[in-house]
C-alpha cells in the first residue's frame, strides 16, 4: 500500500496549509537504528560549522510557506499536528497517538530544487530549535526518492543547536526501514526535508525551529 501523498494538516496565520497533493510521501512509524544525536552531542554545535549557511531560515512568515504536516491518519491513526509561524520560528506541535495502530506525525518542507546545491560540502546539518525533551527525526529526501534519517534528542525548554553529522545519516526506504549496503548520501541530490515524531512518544509535543543550516 502506498502511503505517498496522504496527510492531515491544519494551521493558523503563517501556517503551511494542507499537503494532500503532497510534494513528497508520508512514511509510517518504524523501529529505526539508534542514531540519536544526544544533548551532549549538541553542546558542541558552535564549532560544527565554521561558516553556517542557512538551508531554511524562518525569520519571517513567508518562510513558512509550503511547509505542511503529514500524519498517521493515512493508516487509520488519529495523531494530529499543526504547522504555524510565530516570532521568527516555524512551530510544529500537536498530539501523537498510538490508537488504531498509529504513531507518527511529520512536518515536510516544500520541494526546493536548489536545496542540494546549498547543502553541498556540509559536514553536518544544524537545527536551531526550542525543544520539548522529545526525540525527533530529520529526514533528507533525494530527487531520486532516496531517504536518509537521523534522530536528535531535544532539551526541554531550551533554545539549542543540534548538530547532525552527515556521515551519521542512515539510508531508509519510504517506510523508514533500513537499506542494507546503501550508497552514501549525495547532498547535491537533496530536494526536501522532513521532521518526524514517532517511536511511540505518545502525548502532546512542540518544537519551534528557528533555522536549519549546514
Amino acid at each position: 500500500m502506498s502511503l505517498l501523498g496522504a496527510c492531515s494538516s491544519t494551521g493558523s496565520s503563517g501556517s503551511s496549509g494542507s499537503s494532500d497533493n503532497a510534494s513528497a510521501g508520508t512514511e509510517p512509524a518504524a523501529t529505526l537504528a539508534d542514531t540519536t544525536t544526544t544533548a551532549a552531542d549538541a553542546s558542541t554545535t558552535t564549532t560544527a560549522a565554521a561558516a553556517p549557511s542557512a538551508l531554511f531560515d524562518f525569520a519571517d512568515a513567508a518562510s513558512a510557506t509550503g511547509w505542511a504536516t503529514q500524519n498517521d491518519t493515512v493508516m487509520g491513526g488519529v495523531s494530529q499536528s499543526t504547522s504555524t509561524w510565530a516570532n521568527g520560528q516555524l512551530v510544529f506541535q500537536g498530539t501523537l497517538s498510538l490508537e488504531n495502530n498509529g504513531g507518527f506525525t511529520s512536518l515536510v518542507s516544500p520541494i526546493d530544487e536548489q536545496l542540494g546545491q546549498r547543502a553541498v560540502g556540509a559536514s553536518a546539518i544544524v537545527i536551531d530549535a526550542l525543544g520539548d525533551g522529545k526525540t525527533y527525526v530529520l529526514q533528507l529526501r533525494g530527487a531520486d526518492q532516496t531517504r536518509f534519517i537521523q534522530r536528535f534528542a531535544t532539551v526541554a525548554g531550551t533554545q539549542q543547536k543540534y548538530v547532525l553529522p552527515i556521515d551519521k545519516f542512515e539510508a531508509v526506504t519510504s517506510f523508514l526501514e533500513p537499506v542494507a549496503n546503501a550508497a552514501p548520501i549525495e547532498l547535491a541530490n537533496i530536494r526536501q526535508l522532513a521532521l518526524y515524531l514517532l517511536d511511540k512518544q505518545a502525548g502532546e509535543f512542540e518544537i519551534a525551529v528557528t533555522s536549519i543550516s549546514r
